[in-house]
């Protein structure tokens, strides 16, 4: 398949405008539909309103990638209401019936599904492989609170170009997290481990995509199967990049009261958090994701951990970090870069707005970067 090229002008909200472009660059939605979805949103409530207004007729006419990218959608921005037993319950139905649609979209595509068991719950996989030999395995997975069915296209690419695909879901994703309830925690090596067991996997490379360009790299630094790892991508310091584009004011009040917890300080900006309500929106999926947040210095303090800091010296393998020209991650690439002090090799790119791919993981050009991850995997090969 081909995927769509050109980040384009849908909304002239930042936020809405990259999500838009993101469910438009994975090619299950068309310039048209997301155009006259831009169009409509006129807040934030209107947001999962307008994409669950078309899923009855995509699904009706049979375009299923469709109706359940618009499922997908619709839940991205859904804003939660604890004390709303009913609206929860919708949204837990409106997840269930997104993974139904993608399941029926999918049926005819080669797909295996598997849940390997892990304590009480199970790792979801999704995997292709050839039947007469490959070039190799390639293990994807995601980052903070994705599905890894939003990737099946991703996967046919990169299957059709001669490799053994396994993508899965760990801690605080997908299934994971929805029906199993296993919250994110950093320590991405343990449900890589069980994956990579579970197949018997010894040789393979590992792409982490979005968040999972922390979690791809904490895997790799204790994981010796793991060959090549893809930061797709990179997460240097997740806390430093949150704060990166703040008034310089504010990062610094943040940071000197991260050590003061109790502060009355934090009263303030977290009422100025909840009076916004994409801000609202990424304390909640906070609390969705990570589990044991109650408020903004809970947040700040979690997200602290998922860095690569410290870590970046323990990595061995062949290294292909992937960045956007004017993604906020990026600010720290030659930092990642330096940090890789014993990897057997570290190269990169950054992806301009020249090549339409410039924003996070590629959003605008998604080919290109599979095309530039396929290209190194080969050369290593």
């Amino acid at each position: 398949m081909n995927f769509p090229i050109g980040f384009h002008d849908f909304h002239q909200d930042v936020a809405f405008n990259f999500q838009l472009n993101r469910f438009y660059s994975f090619g299950c939605l068309n310039y048209d539909t997301i155009a006259e979805i831009g169009k409509e949103l006129t807040d934030f409530g209107s947001w999962s309103k307008s994409f669950l207004s078309r899923v009855e007729s995509f699904h009706n006419n049979g375009d299923l990638a469709a109706s359940a990218t618009c499922l997908r959608a619709a839940l991205f921005f859904m804003l939660d209401d604890n004390a709303d037993a009913n609206k929860q319950m919708q949204k837990s139905q409106l997840y269930e019936r997104c993974m139904n649609e993608y399941q029926a979209a999918y049926k005819d595509a080669g797909l295996t599904y598997v849940y390997v068991p892990f304590e009480a719950g199970y790792f979801s996989v999704i995997y292709k492989c050839h039947t007469d030999g490959s070039k190799g395995d390639i293990v994807i997975h995601g980052g903070y609170d994705s599905f890894i069915q939003e990737f099946i296209p991703l996967m046919q690419y990169i299957y059709s170009n001669g490799y053994n695909v396994y993508m899965f879901e760990g801690f605080g994703q997908g299934e994971v997290l929805n029906r199993c309830e296993m919250k994110m925690k950093p320590e991405w090596e343990i449900c890589t481990k069980v994956i990579l067991d579970y197949f018997q996997l010894n040789e393979v490379t590992l792409i982490g995509i979005s968040l999972g360009g922390y979690l791809a790299a904490r895997a790799a630094a204790y994981e010796d199967r793991i060959k090549r790892v893809v930061l797709y991508d990179l997460i240097y310091d997740f806390y430093g990049a949150v704060l990166v584009r703040a008034p310089d004011e504010l990062k610094k009040l943040i940071n000197n009261l991260m050590e003061a917890p109790d502060s009355p300080k934090w009263e303030s900006i977290e009422a100025l958090m909840k009076a916004n309500p994409f801000s609202l929106w990424l304390f909640q999926q906070g609390q969705h994701v990570f589990g044991n947040i109650t408020n903004l210095h809970d947040y700040y303090k979690c997200i602290m951990d998922y860095n690569t800091i410290a870590l970046s010296s323990l990595i061995q393998q062949d290294v292909l970090i992937l960045a956007g020209a004017e993604d906020i991650y990026t600010v720290y690439f030659e930092k990642q870069i330096k940090a890789l002090t014993n990897a057997k090799s570290v190269s990169g790119r950054i992806f301009t707005k020249e090549e339409s791919a410039s924003h996070h993981c590629q959003v605008g050009n998604v080919q290109l970067a599979l095309d530039y991850i396929l290209g190194w995997v080969d050369s290593k090969l």
